[in-house]
């Protein structure tokens, strides 16, 4: 129902002007804007819908000027504007609706009173130090052959635990991502001479491992007191080597990067406090004068460690 609808069946005593009352107070042609008076006179025989269409006849030709005009902004990045979601509404809109919250009709009925006692917010929780644990370890065969399917690569899992003593869920007081870089060579089935070809990518943010955390496929663990990214990096599921590939050598380095929460869409804006790399490798030797033979894998893995996140201010 709407609100027009609700007014008129809740008061049905009230009685709406007559247009004939709203008509006597219409200016005729020529006389000019309406006074202040006679906007107040005839707000209290005719009411505020009459006023507001006699203010726009005698306005006359100026144009309309909406609030928005649909489809005209242009559409700018998030780097550009320099705005996260987190700042809608406005500040001093923000700032307004706190004031409103903090202050309301006491029992004596005086307005504006501070809020005092039981009712008054509790100060945030203060978001202290959390702690990164990274494990890993190889995952794969001691051999490869050219001929063959082979899932080379590791296992690993990056845990950021909140601040002891906090109550604050650790996907609300932190931003955690995990960043990767990797190179490799490797001899493909077009290769010259067994010629293995060399890739690298610079540093980028690893795939989901970022705020906001996607946690349907299990990669993900967003608890209570901590975020869990459970990763499998190398060439396994349907990037393992297969027949007539040959993986030559494979470096990939991890890094993590934890910051107090900003709020809004995730950048990844400063300040941010940064771990050490860590680094898996893998070497296989390839015989060109005998390629039908398997070669052992060498693979080290980046093992495990703790760190003592310092969070910058």
């Amino acid at each position: 129902m709407r609100e027009g609808e609700e007014k008129a069946e809740a008061a049905p005593h009230l009685i709406r002007p007559s247009e004939d009352s709203a008509r006597e107070h219409r200016l005729a042609p020529g006389q000019g804007p309406m006074t202040p008076a006679q906007a107040i006179a005839v707000q209290r025989t005719a009411g505020n819908a009459a006023v507001s269409r006699m203010v726009g006849e005698s306005r006359g030709a100026e144009p309309k000027i909406p609030w928005a005009a649909p489809g005209t902004r242009s559409k700018r990045t998030q780097d550009e504007s320099g705005v996260e979601r987190g700042d809608s509404p406005p500040h001093q809109q923000q700032r307004t609706e706190k004031d409103q919250q903090a202050t309301r009709t006491t029992r004596s009925g005086r307005a504006g009173a501070s809020v005092k006692g039981k009712e008054k917010a509790e100060a945030p929780e203060e978001i202290g130090n959390p702690t990164l644990q990274f494990t890993s370890h190889y995952d794969g065969p001691d051999q490869q052959s050219l001929a063959g399917n082979q899932e080379i690569g590791f296992a690993q899992v990056a845990t950021l635990r909140r601040a002891n003593g906090m109550t604050t869920p650790a996907e609300d007081a932190y931003d955690f991502w995990q960043e990767v870089t990797d190179e490799n060579r490797q001899i493909a089935p077009d290769a010259v001479n067994y010629r293995p070809k060399k890739s690298k990518r610079p540093w980028a943010v690893d795939g989901p491992f970022r705020p906001p955390y996607n946690t349907d496929d299990g990669n993900i663990v967003s608890a209570a007191d901590h975020i869990s990214f459970d990763d499998s990096p190398g060439f396994s599921g349907n990037m393992r080597m297969t027949n007539g590939y040959w993986l030559s050598s494979y470096e990939v380095r991890f890094r993590w990067k934890v910051r107090r929460k900003l709020g809004g869409r995730f950048t990844k804006a400063e300040p941010f406090w940064t771990s050490d790399e860590m680094v898996h490798r893998v070497e296989s030797a390839f015989d060109p004068q005998n390629p039908e033979a398997s070669a052992p894998i060498t693979a080290t893995a980046a093992g495990n460690r703790t760190w003592n996140v310092d969070l910058p201010n």
